[in-house]
C-alpha cells in the first residue's frame, strides 16, 4: 500500500506541530510505503528539517505560484464554462458551489484548469463583476488580485501527483483540492485529517491582514470556504483530533458516516525515565514552541512581568526555533528589554526538549490557534502540569473529556489575556496540592487516551478500510 501524504507549507521544512505528527506517523508505520508531497508557495531552495524514514520511497513538491505549463492536458472548453456560469453566481453560496463543483470535477478531473484565464468566459465574468460591484477600484489592481487569488487553486487542481493507492491530505485548502482532483483522476480514495480547521484559520488571518483591501476580503474568505466544501464532499473519510472541530466541518458536510476522531498520540516510553521537578526554587516555567506570531509569545512575556513581581525566583524558558519569523523574534526580544526581563526570560533556540522537561515546574501555551498540541501530551507524560489558552483541544486535554474526566491537569485561560495567564501561573506556584495532583492527572490521561501505539493502529485500520 502506497500512501501519498500531502503537507501544505509544513513537513519536511518546518519543525514541530503537524510536521512532528507526520514524521511520527510515517516512521511508526513501517509496513506502509509513503510518498511525501509538499505544497510550497514559490520555487526556492530550502533545507529540510527532517530526514525521511526509510519507508518514504518517493518525494514530490509543487508550488502554488509557479508559472506551470500543462501542454498534455485538455484546455477548458465551452461545455465547462457553460457549467461554471451556472455554478458560480453572486452572492456565492459556498456549500452549494462546493457540491456542484465537485460533481463537475468528477466528470472532468484531468483538465488544465489554469487555461480558464485564457477563456472569454473568464474575461466577461470579471468585467461584469467589476462594473456591477467595484467600478471605483483600479481595474489593473482588481485583475491581478483575482489572478493571485485563483492561480494557487488552479495549479493545485491541475498538477499531476505521483500515483498512490490513497491520498491523505493534512488540510483542506490547496493540499486538499489537489488530493481530491488526483483521487478522481486515478480513482483512489482520499482521507482528510484536520488538526485545525483550515477555512476558519484562513478567515481569521484574512480579517486581520492589512495587506488585503477590505473590498477583497469577502472574496478571499468565500474562496477558501468553497475549497473546503469541495474537499469535505470529495473525501472518503474525515478525521480530526477532537469533537469540537467537527462542528465546523459539518457546516460543509452532512454525511455522519465520513467523520471520526483520532487523537494525537506520543511515545510515552521516551519520557518514562524523566521525573517531574517538585522543588519550586527556582520556579521554572517552559513554553515549548516556535517563536512565531500564532504562538503569541508576547502574551507570555507580558505575563512573566506580572509573575516576576510576585515570585522573585522565577524563570521563563521559551524553548523552540527562532528563525521562522525573524521580525517577530526581534519584537519579542525588544519586549523583554522594555520590561526589564533579561534575567527572567530565556530564548533557548532549537534544543532537545527532553533535557529541559525535568527542570520545569510548569508548562504554558499562549497560542491564539492550536490543534491538539503534542507538547501538552509530552508535558503530561513527564508529569508537568499545563496552563494553556482555550484554543483547539487544549481545554479537553487539560480538563478531560466525557470519556476520561478525572480531574484538571492544569488551568485554561482566554487567549491574549496576559493577566489571567499570569494569575494562573501564580496560582499553580502557590497551591502545591493542586499542582501535584494536576501532575498525576496528566500522566494518567496521556497513558489512557493519547499513546502513539493507539494513534498508529487507528490510522492503519483507516487506511485498510478505504482501499478498494
Amino acid at each position: 500500500m502506497k500512501v501519498g501524504i500531502i503537507f501544505e507549507g509544513t513537513y519536511p521544512y518546518i519543525v514541530g506541530g503537524v510536521s512532528s505528527w507526520g514524521n511520527s506517523l510515517i516512521s511508526n508505520m513501517k509496513d506502509v510505503e509513503f510518498c511525501v508531497i509538499h505544497v510550497g508557495d514559490v520555487p526556492k531552495k530550502k533545507a529540510p528539517k527532517y530526514n525521511f524514514p526509510e519507508n518514504v520511497t518517493d518525494y514530490f513538491e509543487y508550488y502554488l505560484f509557479a508559472n506551470y505549463k500543462f501542454p498534455k492536458k485538455r484546455e477548458i472548453g465551452k461545455e465547462i464554462t457553460n457549467a461554471l456560469e451556472n455554478i458560480i453566481s453572486y452572492p456565492f453560496d459556498e456549500n452549494l458551489m462546493g457540491k456542484d463543483l465537485y460533481e463537475l470535477f468528477k466528470k472532468n478531473p484531468s483538465l488544465d484548469f489554469t487555461s480558464i484565464f485564457k477563456s472569454q468566459f473568464y474575461w466577461d465574468t470579471i468585467v461584469s463583476f467589476y462594473e456591477k460591484y467595484l467600478p471605483y477600484e483600479n481595474f489593473t489592481n482588481y485583475y491581478w488580485t483575482l489572478y493571485s487569488m485563483l492561480i494557487p487553486s488552479l495549479n493545485s487542481m491541475t498538477v499531476d501527483l505521483p500515483k498512490c493507492d490513497i491520498y491523505h491530505t493534512i488540510t483542506t485548502g490547496y493540499a486538499g483540492i489537489s488530493a481530491i482532483l488526483n483521487g478522481l483522476k486515478y480513482n483512489v480514495p482520499v482521507i482528510l485529517t484536520e488538526h485545525g480547521i483550515y477555512h476558519r484559520e484562513r478567515q481569521l488571518e484574512i480579517l486581520r491582514a492589512d495587506w488585503i483591501k477590505e473590498e477583497f476580503k469577502t472574496g478571499w474568505i468565500k474562496l477558501f470556504n468553497t475549497i473546503s466544501s469541495v474537499v469535505y464532499k470529495g473525501s472518503d473519510k474525515i478525521t480530526t483530533l477532537f469533537s469540537e472541530n467537527q462542528k465546523y466541518e459539518k457546516e460543509f458536510c452532512s454525511k455522519e458516516e465520513k467523520f471520526l476522531i483520532i487523537p494525537n498520540g506520543i511515545d510515552t516510553n521516551k519520557f518514562s525515565n524523566l521525573t517531574y521537578r517538585k522543588s519550586k526554587t527556582p520556579f521554572n516555567v517552559g513554553l515549548v514552541g516556535r517563536v512565531v506570531e500564532i504562538k503569541d509569545i508576547k502574551t507570555a512575556i507580558k505575563a512573566a512581568k506580572i509573575v516576576k513581581q510576585r515570585i522573585k525566583d522565577f524563570k521563563l524558558f521559551i524553548i523552540g526555533p527562532t528563525d521562522e519569523e525573524p521580525e517577530y523574534f526581534r519584537e519579542c526580544k525588544e519586549l523583554v528589554d522594555i520590561l526589564n526581563l533579561q534575567d527572567t526570560v530565556e530564548f533557548t533556540g532549537m534544543v532537545d526538549v527532553k533535557e529541559y522537561y525535568p527542570e520545569l515546574n510548569l508548562m504554558i501555551l499562549s497560542s491564539v490557534s492550536e490543534g491538539q498540541p503534542l507538547v501538552i501530551l509530552e508535558a503530561f507524560a513527564v508529569g508537568i502540569p499545563v496552563v494553556s489558552t482555550n484554543v483547539g483541544a487544549c481545554r479537553e486535554l487539560i480538563y478531560g473529556s466525557k470519556e476520561d474526566f478525572i480531574s484538571p491537569a492544569g488551568i485554561v485561560v482566554k487567549p491574549k489575556d496576559f493577566i489571567s495567564l499570569a494569575n494562573a501561573i501564580i496560582y499553580m506556584y502557590e497551591n502545591d496540592k493542586f499542582r501535584l495532583n494536576a501532575s498525576e492527572t496528566g500522566k494518567k490521561r496521556v497513558h489512557m487516551r493519547y499513546r502513539l501505539d493507539q494513534m498508529i493502529e487507528n490510522y492503519k485500520k483507516l487506511y485498510l478500510s478505504v482501499v478498494k
